[in-house]
């Protein structure tokens, strides 16, 4: 298996709906303005709509926006907060959603998001990016346990081999570790690509296909929980990266 790296893909608009209003934009913004230099624009829930590294007559932007609570029953499709959130992006923002590739960013702990049931409809529903049919589009990304995960994913080689309940546990392990995510480059990230399609081989979910793996690694974590009350350190996260064409597997 080798990863190849596209240079300068047009990845068109980008729209990420996230549940924290800390780590997650940081991360973002790392990954694609400073590193992969695209239109980077945000909105947190109390804050203005900004945008950072404008480009002119730009054909590729991200657009970072919180989801209304960090609780992922917020993306019930009877939550009139993101049609409204949407319609604001549009009509205020010039932001064409209609026409986005859009991914909803959740972590999946022992203490946050327990509704399983819940999710599982979500994962079916919210399973690609630009199209889902009759519902709303977008693709759920969930973090086992916490969206460091994918942090850890780009400087552990084997991470998803480490179990955590909480995210908070992960934390102190990467801090103790000096792993630090402001040390996450172009590099770095093609390792992150590497160790997902590693992971999900190595759990039996792969090979590698966007539309067919996530409900079975939900239900591997689930069923690894009710058995041990861990998770494997994983985050779905650099399916992006894979999903916009940033980076792409190529048989060797």
């Amino acid at each position: 298996m080798k990863i190849s790296r596209n240079k300068d893909k047009n990845i068109g608009r980008v729209l990420f709906i996230v549940e924290g209003e800390k780590t997650e934009f940081w991360l973002l913004r790392r990954i694609f303005k400073d590193i992969l230099d695209y239109q980077y624009e945000y909105k947190k829930r109390m804050g203005q709509y900004r945008k950072v590294n404008e480009k002119e007559k730009i054909t590729s932007s991200v657009c970072v926006v919180n989801a209304q609570s960090s609780a992922i029953t917020s993306l019930d499709d009877s939550n009139e907060y993101l049609n409204q959130l949407f319609a604001e992006l549009i009509e205020v923002h010039n932001f064409p959603v209609d026409r986005a590739a859009i991914y909803y960013l959740f972590d999946r702990d022992g203490g946050s998001n327990k509704n399983s049931k819940f999710i599982l409809d979500l994962i079916d529903r919210l399973g690609n990016a630009t199209d889902n049919g009759e519902y709303r589009q977008g693709l759920l990304l969930l973090s086992y346990p916490a969206v460091e995960s994918f942090v850890a994913s780009n400087f552990i080689s084997g991470s998803y081999m480490l179990q955590f309940e909480y995210g908070h546990q992960l934390k102190h392990h990467l801090h103790a570790q000096t792993i630090n995510q402001s040390r996450i480059s172009e590099e770095t990230l093609q390792k992150a690509v590497e160790e997902l399609v590693t992971a999900i081989e190595h759990f039996g979910f792969g090979p590698y296909d966007v539309s067919s793996f996530h409900r079975l690694v939900f239900e591997y974590q689930e069923q690894q929980y009710q058995t041990s009350s861990t998770y494997s350190v994983l985050s779905l996260l650099a399916i992006v990266l894979l999903d916009l064409g940033i980076f792409e597997v190529v048989d060797e």
